[in-house]
């Protein structure tokens, strides 16, 4: 066994320089996580309890360096999910690198339990709408009403094809795509071979039993996904790991 990590850095660390190496131009989907050393994604059933100073600043740096944030439809209601803010100093930061002034937010839903009447939709900017991305299977009345607040593609009949979902984005030129969960949405993501990054912050903590992981859901079929580190960060005992996924 051999170290393959340098001594401490001794400035501090351009977050957005480490994660837009590799990824500005290629783009792709990557996903970000926060979780405990034993691997819960939650603490009291929401991801702020596991949060950092550290974890924040790199949530906060990788929608700088994304083009759209995929969620699912529980994280959505979980989480409280809004528009996406981009401050004047974000913006700033977003120009600089040749990203879009604005973040629009992409949600998952097959069954479509979603209210066109939330923030989420109503007070999206015009020019970055809600796309929700469901089947052909969702409830047909609540999908009309959305598209009266939000962009709605059918990818598939009777669930969500994800393929088809990030190709509907990447059609919209969407091509860096920041998904911040769920731990079901992630494991869906994972088994369609559509995710190429994995952000994953660990929090120095023991969350105990009872808490989920970061991927729930069925059981995967094949075999576990290999993952590759390309970049490892500490801040105060806790540790953001960059993994290129399969």
């Amino acid at each position: 066994m051999r170290s393959l990590l340098p001594g401490p850095a001794t400035d501090d660390v351009d977050l957005h320089a480490c994660y837009a190496r590799g990824w500005d131009d290629a783009g792709g989907l990557r996903v970000n996580f926060v979780s405990s050393v034993d691997g819960a994604a939650t603490e009291d059933g929401v991801s702020k309890g596991l949060q950092t100073p550290g974890d924040n600043a790199v949530f906060a740096a990788l929608r700088d360096l994304a083009d759209v944030v995929l969620v699912g439809a529980g994280t959505i209601r979980v989480e409280g999910y809004g528009p996406a803010k981009v401050s004047r100093r974000r913006l700033g930061v977003r120009t600089e690198r040749g990203y879009p002034a604005t973040l629009p937010t992409a949600v998952v839903s097959r069954s479509l339990r979603l209210d066109p009447a939330a923030a989420l939709f109503a007070a999206a900017p015009p020019d970055a709408r809600t796309i929700v991305l469901t089947c052909a299977a969702g409830d047909p009345v609540v999908r009309a009403a959305l598209e009266q607040v939000a962009d709605v593609v059918v990818c598939g009949d009777d669930d969500v094809d994800l393929v088809l979902a990030r190709t509907a984005l990447e059609d919209r030129g969407l091509t860096r795509i920041l998904s911040e969960g769920g731990p079901t949405l992630f494991a869906d993501l994972a088994r369609s071979g559509v995710v190429d990054e994995l952000c994953l912050s660990v929090t120095p903590l023991l969350a105990g039993p009872g808490a989920r992981r970061i991927v729930a859901g069925e059981l995967w079929r094949g075999g576990p996904l290999p993952l590759t580190l390309t970049g490892l960060l500490e801040e105060d005992g806790a540790l953001f790991c960059r993994y290129a996924v399969g």
